[in-house]
């Protein structure tokens, strides 16, 4: 019941992020909003149910983004995988220590981009357009995912806890 609240959330916050910040010209402050779902399901869900929000969410950003074929959904799993080989490391107490984990994995999801764009096409055109907009996404989504993780720990206390 939890996986299906969460996906259905980040959807509509994936649809709401690709229909309405399109219409405005705010590149600068664009978040990656289902970044704080993988996380968040990834280190308190399992691995298991987090694979399957990467592949549902990547799969989403993927048709409504205009970025190469199969990069998105190639970050996804490999913050996945960072995030669940990590999972004994992590330590999130706070919505704060939340933000920050979703922050610097913006920054390692643009690195990988990177590299996946140099890999795939042996060339960096967008290399500058890359790191201008590195450190504000990463702000902006660290500070989204501060009301998203209260946001769902609300629905916990709220709506899931009765079981």
């Amino acid at each position: 019941m939890k996986i299906a609240s969460y996906m259905l959330i980040s959807i509509i916050f994936i649809i709401f992020e690709s229909a309405i910040l399109s219409i405005f010209p705010v590149e600068f402050f664009k978040p990656d909003v289902g970044m704080p779902f993988i996380i968040y399901i990834t280190l308190f869900l399992g691995p298991g149910t987090g694979f399957l929000a990467t592949l549902i969410i990547g799969l989403f950003q993927e048709i409504l983004s205009n970025a190469p074929p199969g990069s998105m959904i190639f970050t996804k799993i490999s913050i996945f995988l960072l995030v669940t080989f990590l999972k004994g490391k992590l330590y999130i107490d706070s919505k704060y220590s939340f933000s920050y984990i979703c922050g610097g994995s913006v920054v390692v999801e643009s690195f990988l981009f990177l590299v996946l764009s140099l890999l795939s096409k042996g060339e960096l055109k967008n290399v500058m357009n890359v790191f201008f907009y590195i450190i504000p996404n990463a702000i902006f989504t660290g500070f989204i995912s501060i009301f998203i993780f209260s946001m769902i720990e609300y629905i916990n206390m709220r709506f899931l806890s009765r079981e």
